[in-house]
């Protein structure tokens, strides 16, 4: 009975005594598998620091050589320096816990593997420090991504800082987070003012309804581009482009201002504006001198007029019963005659005048009869006869009657001359005007040679001419003048023979 009794106890004793090393031993499993899946190597130390034990990660890249019996800092390194090894052995020698120390070890091929280096101190049963364990982890490729950040960043501020356009960086309601260093230069801030503050700071038109009309055009647009009025901290006002683009960082709404000074431009458009003016001025006078004759005939017939009917007024009233219905006739019509010579001078002096009248409605049909009317003698002079076909009920247009006025009369000029080598017979101008849709056309046809395809892109470009005594500004000036009228001019073929020059204007808005 007691036999029986002890066999069971002593099989009982030799099943405990198998539990613990089994637990011991899946305990260690877990361990290193913990450890070869979150780190690169296991490594304890004894109370010198020297390396006791080291377990590397099967997923090494290279193999890795045995650091046993000696201490971190006696195997080669190539950082930190020797300040930050001073700082490290004396957490060491204090026994403290450490995370993530860093130090890079010569490659083969020259190149530096880094290491980050995490222990706990251990302590004996009665508190006697008798070394560490801790982990450590291969982060060359980290270290390689944040130095390849850390150029990119610094090569970014670089050409940044070094761009002629202001750069500024805002937060979705339009304080300043950064900006580039031509942006305090041209500003006259410092860094330090800018950042947090917002445009209305420099910006003469901005406030906080301007900034959200802004916000609202970007997010329709992508890229809203407008000009904009600066103001330096010395007081200095000068005007700007501006180009905003709205982006997302780290979730949160960025956007980003280019501003570029546009003082020069701004000046050199305004000087290339009053050269414009001049030569478009210089081209009418021209265009009068070819048509001098029929200005004279044209204020020929009113001062004659007004000399015959001063005579017969006079022959009326000087006899010895005078006739005073038939002088006061004369006397009208030497009003009416004296009007329409008056209104020819008017319409000269216009076209001469340097600066054009304001903008006005303007009549196209009644312009361009004012127009042949001028030129009527130099047509008789080069035997051209002309024809027009004037929509009736034209819609008016807006803008400077003389101008439009010159693009016609240059038009004329340009078929009467180049009709002349055509046999005298042949030479027909036609000039006829369209309704279409919301714009007025004008066409202007010859039966000259016609145009050189070779030659039709060109006609436009400032200075280019065919004509021996051309200065090649004639239809190039016509160009900025229609398209300054928010038109367009373009030419073409003629059937069955010559050119047609077409000019397009957007008619009057009611």
């Amino acid at each position: 009975m007691q036999h029986a009794i002890e066999v069971p106890s002593v099989a009982l004793d030799s099943n405990e005594s198998k539990r613990p090393e089994e637990a011991l031993r899946e305990s260690e499993e877990r361990f290193r598998t913990l450890v070869q899946f979150s780190f690169d190597v296991y490594w304890e130390t004894d109370a010198e620091h020297r390396f006791i034990r080291q377990e590397f990660a099967e997923t090494l890249p290279e193999p890795p050589v045995s650091e046993i019996g000696r201490t971190r800092w006696e195997i080669p390194y190539l950082e930190p320096d020797a300040d930050g090894w001073r700082k490290h052995r004396e957490i060491l020698d204090a026994h403290l816990p450490f995370r993530d120390f860093e130090l890079a070890r010569p490659m083969p091929d020259g190149g530096k593997r880094y290491i980050s280096v995490s222990g706990l101190p251990i302590f004996d049963k009665t508190g006697n420090f008798v070394g560490y364990r801790g982990v450590g982890r291969h982060i060359t490729e980290r270290k390689r991504a944040e130095q390849a950040l850390i150029e990119s960043e610094a090569r970014f501020r670089t050409f940044v800082d070094h761009a002629t356009d202001t750069f500024m960086l805002h937060s979705e309601d339009g304080h300043v987070l950064d900006v580039n260093r031509n942006a305090c230069e041209s500003l006259g801030y410092s860094r330090t003012e800018l950042v947090g503050a917002t445009a209305a700071l420099f910006d003469l038109e901005m406030d906080e309804a301007t900034w959200r009309r802004n916000r609202e055009r970007l997010k329709a647009g992508g890229i809203a581009t407008l000009e904009r009025r600066y103001c330096r901290k010395d007081g200095t006002v000068f005007p700007v482009e501006v180009r905003m683009r709205e982006f997302c960082e780290v979730g949160q709404s960025r956007i980003i201002c280019l501003s570029r000074d546009i003082t020069e431009r701004k000046r050199t458009a305004e000087t290339f504006r009053e050269m414009q003016a001049e030569l478009t001025h210089a081209n009418r006078a021209a265009a009068m001198g070819q048509v001098t004759a029929s200005v004279t005939h044209e204020l020929s017939q009113p001062i004659t007029a007004v000399l015959c009917n001063a005579e017969a007024a006079l022959n009326w009233l000087g006899t010895q019963s005078p006739n005073f219905e038939k002088a006061q006739q004369a006397l009208v019509s030497i009003v009416t005659e004296a009007k329409r010579g008056g209104e020819i001078i008017s319409w000269i002096r216009s076209l001469i005048k340097k600066a054009p009248a304001p903008k006005e409605s303007v009549d196209v049909n009644g312009a361009i009869l004012d127009v042949i009317t001028i030129a009527r003698s130099e047509l008789l002079k080069h035997d051209v006869s002309i024809q027009t076909d004037l929509a009736p009920g034209l819609p008016l247009v807006k803008g400077y009657r003389v101008q439009l006025q010159q693009v016609v009369l240059n038009l004329i000029l340009n078929a009467i001359e180049a009709m002349n080598c055509v046999d005298v017979g042949g030479r027909e101008l036609r000039i006829s005007t369209a309704a279409d849709t919301n714009l007025v056309v004008v066409a202007v046809r010859d039966t000259g040679p016609g145009l050189d395809v070779a030659i039709v892109d060109r006609l436009f470009e400032p200075f280019y001419t065919t004509k021996p005594d051309g200065t090649g500004m004639g239809l190039s000036i016509c160009q900025s003048i229609i398209e300054a009228h928010g038109g367009r001019l373009w030419t073409g073929a003629n059937e069955p023979r010559g050119a047609v020059f077409h000019f397009s204007l957007p008619s009057q808005q009611e």
